[in-house]
Parts: C-alpha cells; structure tokens; sequence
C-alpha cells in the first residue's frame, strides 16, 4: 500500500521539482520509503534512492518519471523498493496496493522460466505483464492502481482493481500526461491548471451525490481511471494516444441465478467468505479489523478468528463510539469480540472533534464530504495506527449488492418474483409479510403497482426527479448555476440497453447501479484516503470479485427474505456469527450526529459564511446566513444542505480552485 506519481512530457522536459514535490505531499501514504525513475529522451533511465539526490539532475533533459512512496506490508526489505524495473530494465512499474494471490502467480510463472528477486507482489505484477500483456489483470485477486512503463513498445500501461478500491488520478493532453494517488498530487503537476466542475459540484450540493457517477471529478480536466478500467498512453509519437479499456464488469452469473439448493448456496457462500478473508490476511506486519457491530463487520471478525492462526495472539478489534441508546452499538460489538476473546479497543468520539479536524479531513479527501459520518472512518484508522497496525480490515461493499441499501427491502422482493412468475413464492412471502410482520395486503399490492407503473413512464419520473431538484435548490445556490447543471444531473437512474438482464430486471439494476457508480465508489475513496492519512492499509473482504459476483447473481428471494436483507448470506454465518447479532435489521455504523455537530458549531459556520463572496456564482450568501439559526434550533428544520454547503465551501477554499 503507498503512494504514486508520474510525469510525462512530449518535447518539453518534466519539472523535477514539481515530480518530487508531488510525491512529498503524500508522504503519510508511505513513510517507511520512496524513490524516482528518470527516462531521457533515449530511453536511458535514472534511478534516484531515498540515499539519493534530485539535485545536480535538473540540467538532464528528462522526458519522463515516476515517483513512489512506500507503505511496507510484503517483502519488508529493500528489495521490495520501487519503482522497480524488471532485468532488462525495459520494463519499469509503480504500484499501489495489494495482489492477494501473488503467491498462485508467482508459481505459475515461475514454472515458465521466470526468475523472482523479491517476494514482493510488485513483481509478480511486472512479470505478469511482460508474459501476458495487458490481459495480465484478469489474473490478479486483489486491489490496485499502477502504472506500468513499457519501454519496448513505447507505451504507459495504467489500471485499477475492479471496483476501484485503491484510486488513480490522472490528467491528459496532446503532449502531457500526469497521474497520481490524490487529486492534489496531479493538480500541483499540472501548475494548478484546473477551474471547479460545476456540474459534479452540483450533484453534490443539490442531490447529495458524491460526485463519482463518471470518470470526471470536482477539479476540470482532472480525470479518475473508473473501476475495472485500463488505460494505454502511447508516448512513442510526438502527439500522446490515451485509449480505454473496460475489462471487467458486474455480471450476472446465469448458472448462480438459477440456483435453487439453498444448502449448496449457503455451502458456497461460506466457502467463499472464508476464502476471501484468508487472502486477505496474507501480510508481513500484522492484521486488525474494524468492528462496527453490524453483520458485516462481525461476519469478517469471526471468519478471523475461523481461519487465521493467531498463533497464541488475540485479534485486535477497532470500535468507535458515537451517540447513545440506540445509536451506540456497544452492546453488539462487545458481544461480537467477547465470542472471539478479541483485544477490544475502543474509543468515544464527540462532534467538537469533528469540527476541530473538518479542513483537515476535506484536504486528505480531495473533495468536500458527503456525510459527518465519515469522521467515524477516519477516527477508527486514527485508532487502530495508535495501537502500531499497519493493516486493517473493513466490511463495506455488501449492503450495495445484496439489498442492504432497499428501505424497506420487500417491495423489491415481491417486484423480482411477480417479474420471474415465481407465483407460488410470491404468495407464501405475501402471507409471511402480513402474518408475521403485520404488513397491510392492499399495501403490499399498491407497491406492486408503484414498481410497475415506475418502469413504464421511466421519462416522466425523470422529469419531476429534476423538477423536484430545482425547487430544493432554489434559495441555496445561485439561480444560474442551478439552470445551468439541473438538466446535466447524472444521478437519474442510467439505463443498459447493452445488457439485457440489466434493463429487465429493477433488482439487479439497483444494485449495479449503487455498486458501481451512486453509492460504493464513494464509499472508497473515503475508505481510501482515511486510511492512508494515517499509514493504515485497509482491505475490504467482501469486494472479492468471486464473491462479490457469487452474492450479486442470487435471485432476489435469496438475497431477501421477508423483510430481511443478505439472507443467504446470514444463514451461511449461522453457528459462526451469534444470532442476535445476525438477527439485526438495523443498520447504524460508526454514527456522527450531524445535526448536533452543526449546532456545537453554529458560529463556525457563520464565519464561513461570512466570508463567501456576494458574486460567488455558486452559493446564496444571504439565503445562508439568514437561515442557519433557524435550522439549527429545531432538529426538524434542519437540511443537510446545510452541511453539504459548508464543506463546499472549505473545499473550495481549502484547493484554492476557481
């Protein structure tokens, strides 16, 4: 896990400095090492160690460089140091993240003649691609952003993992291309060269999106390599060829789909899981896991505790507290670690923090904050680097793909059998819903119909879903800006008209669309940059892509049962995970009030407000700091706005965009 940067100019040298200063602004992502590559125009390459100085270079002409920082977890000696070049020395790489089956890999290959100086997966990865190409990512488990410099063929070869878990940034021109691990990195290579995308800035502020729908971010011409997407820069002519590659999607498996034998599916699941969390223990330094209380987070802590060989040593188990009565998940997570006699560490965070670290929290973020929410990540990683953890693991994903997000799920249910003629099933879940969880039957029929009649006047949805986002907006933000972004929105559901069981089935559509462009992307860039900004590797077990693609292609009464979402998944941890805790419908997390953070800091606020220029061009100054008391004196007036504006506004300041 670290940190990565390149440069790369036609007809013009790369600035050194700015090449090193982009890779010193993220030293926390990497502090244990760092190093540069310089290619000349002939294709000659310099290597520069920590021991080593930039200085005395800046009178090479240096077409090129990659800058590296690094976070050691395999391969804890100097021969895991990037970037590292292959024997040849045609072939150079910079990789963030982890390949969790590079042991399988490195036999393989092994096996065909290759020799390995490390037991670093950096390693694997290059020889992976000088023996299979670019079709090298099919074969890796795991989660990364790289760039690969192929000196043979005169080409950048750059790609992420399949959901996007480890981040790359970049910016392309005719004769430039710059990348990095964080936005901020590229905008300092490219001199500050960017304007506010007002667009994204409005899903935000307007529609609560976390701007990551596209490839396009909250900085203009700053671009984001999307989940399972490779990139090609052809750099061998005197005008830059970008060209992208889709290689992986969320499929439907049609086997999976109709599977009915719900012993095998339980079998598989577990199978799966396990198999997952074992993986992603693999590491030289050791491993925790975030504990929140919830079924996803308990089902990893106990999968540990199942597979793993402490070797005498108890798991540490990360918590934190916000909130009481209900929103306290003490109780569960106490139980949880109890079951596996873990070293429970556990800390209470207040809202005051949050307001002492919010400009902090946005600038290691890149973009402003979705959620108060978030400070509960960011605090959990602070915890588990105060205990000495470089790694850690964490349990998002799952609600995206099987129902988690569905309130209430079995409308969604009862949808997916009407639409498979699943009569039989469709009856006894009626009754179970109205017998059991007291359900009215005309209701349960209504919603039937809402579902029917949403997909037949699709347009017309879409229509009074802008219309609905131009009266919230009104007041807040400037009367121009909301006519200019209110028809550019991309938060409407999109359609597939490529993929047949896509545009048939709601279902499976929710839950490609949360997982793949509304909802989980988000969710991990958060997860990263939290994380990293206290040198803390997180890995997501559920996001496994046979897993994740095993849970996805259930039919829908095995995703949901009731009024119960991750069903199958549930029963699959029966006698592994305590019951009460998989009887939990609830879903809290690490819980921030946000209401009563923004009071605490009401006049905080103001003086951010204060400070807006009345010709903004975005934010409604007045509008702002004549309802700010109002909303914070009474919970039911409160509007997440409120919030959302606040953050663009110290993001917007923090960066110094435009």
């Amino acid at each position: 896990m670290c940190g990565i940067a390149g440069s790369f100019e036609s007809g013009r040298p790369i600035s050194l400095s700015r090449l090193r200063e982009a890779t010193d602004m993220i030293d926390y992502r990497g502090p244990d090492d760092y190093g540069y590559l310089l290619l000349s125009p002939d294709d000659k390459i310099r290597e520069v160690r920590r021991s080593d100085s930039l200085n005395g270079l800046s009178d090479i002409s240096f077409s090129g460089g990659l800058g590296f920082r690094r976070l050691s977890i395999l391969d804890l000696s100097e021969k895991g140091h990037q970037p590292m070049r292959d024997a040849s020395g045609k072939f150079a790489i910079v990789f963030n993240g982890e390949i969790y089956n590079y042991i399988e890999i490195r036999e393989t290959l092994k096996d065909k003649g290759y020799i390995f100086k490390s037991n670093s997966d950096t390693e694997v990865i290059l020889n992976s691609y000088i023996e299979w190409g670019t079709d090298c990512v099919s074969r890796f488990e795991g989660m990364w952003s790289f760039c690969i410099v192929d000196g043979k063929e005169k080409i950048l070869f750059c790609s992420v993992d399949r959901f996007g878990i480890k981040p790359f940034y970049y910016h392309f021109g005719a004769k430039e291309f710059h990348f990095g691990s964080e936005v901020k990195q590229v905008l300092h290579l490219i001199g500050g060269r960017s304007e506010i995308n007002r667009k994204v800035l409005f899903d935000y502020l307007a529609a609560e999106s976390y701007g990551n729908e596209t490839e396009e971010t909250f900085f203009t011409g700053i671009m984001k390599l999307l989940p399972g997407h490779n990139i090609i820069v052809d750099t061998g002519k005197a005008e830059f060829i970008l060209k992208r590659r889709k290689y992986w999607d969320l499929k439907v498996n049609r086997g999976v789909s109709e599977l009915t034998d719900e012993k095998y599916i339980k079998e598989k699941i577990r199978e799966l899981f396990f198999e997952s969390v074992k993986m992603r223990l693999r590491s030289d330094v050791e491993v925790g896991t975030c504990l929140s209380g919830g079924i996803d987070s308990s089902s990893i802590v106990c999968a540990v505790n199942s597979v793993n060989n402490l070797a005498g040593r108890r798991q540490k188990l990360f918590t934190i507290l916000s909130g009481e009565g209900k929103l306290n998940e003490y109780e569960y997570a106490s139980e949880v670690s109890k079951c596996v006699n873990g070293e429970h560490i556990t800390k209470t965070v207040s809202s005051s923090e949050l307001k002492r670290e919010i400009e902090n929290l946005i600038w290691h973020n890149d973009e402003p904050l979705l959620k108060a929410s978030m400070y509960g990540g960011y605090s959990v990683y602070k915890l588990a680097s105060e205990s000495g953890l470089k790694v850690i693991l964490d349990g998002q994903g799952h609600d995206e793909f099987s129902g988690g997000y569905f309130t209430p799920p079995y409308p969604e249910l009862l949808n997916a059998l009407k639409r498979n003629g699943k009569k039989d099933f469709l009856k006894s879940q009626i009754e179970f819903l109205t017998e059991n969880e007291k359900f009215s039957k005309y209701g349960i029929i209504f919603s039937g119909y809402r579902y029917s009649l949403r997909k037949i006047f699709h347009k017309t949805f879409e229509r009074r879903f802008r219309m609905k986002l131009k009266k919230t907006a009104a007041g807040w933000f400037d009367n121009d800006f909301i006519s200019e972004n209110i028809l550019k929105s991309q938060l409407y559901e999109m359609q597939y008209e490529d993929d047949d069981y896509l545009r048939n089935d709601d279902f499976k559509r929710k839950s490609h669309s949360l997982t793949r462009r509304i909802n989980l992307p988000g969710i991990l860039r958060q997860v990263d940059r939290n994380s990293m900004a206290f040198s803390v590797e997180a890995r997501v077990p559920f996001l496994d892509h046979r897993l994740a693609e095993f849970l996805f292609s259930l039919p829908a009464e095995h995703i949901i049962r009731g009024n119960v979402t991750k069903y199958m998944f549930r029963e699959s941890m029966r006698g592994i995970v305590p019951d009460r805790i998989l009887r939990r419908t609830d879903k809290i997390g690490f819980y921030i009030d946000e209401y009563l953070l923004m009071r605490e800091s009401k006049d905080f606020i103001k003086e951010k407000f204060e400070e807006l220029d009345g010709t903004d061009g975005i934010f409604n100054r007045n509008y702002l700091l004549d309802n700010t008391d109002r909303m914070l004196e009474d919970r039911r007036n409160y509007d997440s706005k409120l919030w959302r504006s606040l953050n663009g506004i110290i993001w917007k300041s923090k960066f110094k965009v435009k």
